[in-house]
């Protein structure tokens, strides 16, 4: 089982690859508590300690991982739909941060993407948000008409990865997608794409008066659960939110937060994290 991460080694983390850093591990997820450990080797259950490092992404050797994530993130269905490298160059031509366990050569297990929707207006998938829904196209065709600013953010992760690693990840990406502006401003609008699934339940029902109640029916009931627990929090502050239709046990969901409600968010879910 792997260890909570503590966030007070969490807190304002450089990448691996900033100077003053480039010898020690960016996260360190095993676990410093002995009565923890005790526990769990009580249990039997195995500790396992990774050290997960942040870094910029480099087209040169994320780029097949980079377009797999985003394949899982999209599903089967919608990944069709756009054009998958194209995409994968706009993300690593964009402020984005990796999450490596075996130095910067490696695969990332996780990224995050800030692409600047202006700038990108005319690309493959600026064009497919803005023809996924109305609500969507019609909030994009607005801001680009205006004078506020709006990110796509594009983030995945493996299925295993800790939301630990979600609340440093965003901040140093903001940072530094602000510092790529010419205005050294954050984004007005952030555009969210994420996905749910759905969670099958089958409940039996007694049919029938007193006398027949060993007569059962069942019925089945759809319930919609998370991948990243962050969205949990997105949809609480956003400003639009909807969700797809399911295809497959899949559920594509789009959520638009300010700037405020998505540091907001963050911090709630940096908070919730510590109560686990």
């Amino acid at each position: 089982m792997v260890q909570a991460l503590k966030l007070s080694e969490l807190a304002n983390r450089k990448r691996k690859n900033d100077p003053v850093e480039d010898e020690e591990s960016e996260i360190d997820i095993s676990s410093t508590d002995s009565e923890a450990e005790e526990v769990g080797a009580e249990e039997g259950e195995e500790i396992v300690n990774i050290d997960f490092d942040f870094f910029d992404g480099n087209p040169d050797v994320d780029f097949h991982a980079v377009k797999h994530l985003a394949r899982q993130l999209l599903g089967p269905q919608e990944s069709n739909r756009v054009q998958l490298s194209a995409l994968s160059d706009l993300i690593l031509a964009s402020p984005t941060t990796t999450i490596k366990t075996d130095g910067k050569e490696s695969d990332p297990y996780c990224f995050l993407s800030i692409i600047d929707y202006k700038e990108n207006k005319n690309s493959d998938w600026a064009k497919y948000l803005n023809k996924v829904d109305p609500r969507i196209g019609t909030f994009l065709q607005t801001v680009g008409t205006s004078n506020k600013d709006c990110a796509l953010v594009m983030s995945e992760r493996l299925i295993n990865m800790p939301p630990e690693v979600v609340p440093p990840l965003y901040r140093i990406t903001l940072e530094d997608a602000m510092k790529a502006r010419d205005n050294n401003k954050p984004y007005d609008f952030y555009v969210i794409v994420s996905r749910k699934y759905e969670v099958n339940f089958d409940m039996d029902e007694a049919e029938g008066d007193a006398s027949a109640r060993s007569k059962k029916r069942v019925h089945s009931r759809t319930d919609v659960d998370y991948f990243h627990e962050e969205d949990r929090f997105f949809e609480k502050h956003a400003k639009i939110h909807f969700d797809g239709e399911a295809k497959k046990g899949l559920v594509s969901t789009y959520i638009i937060l300010d700037h405020d409600s998505l540091v907001k968010s963050i911090d709630e879910l940096e908070q919730e994290i510590t109560t686990w």
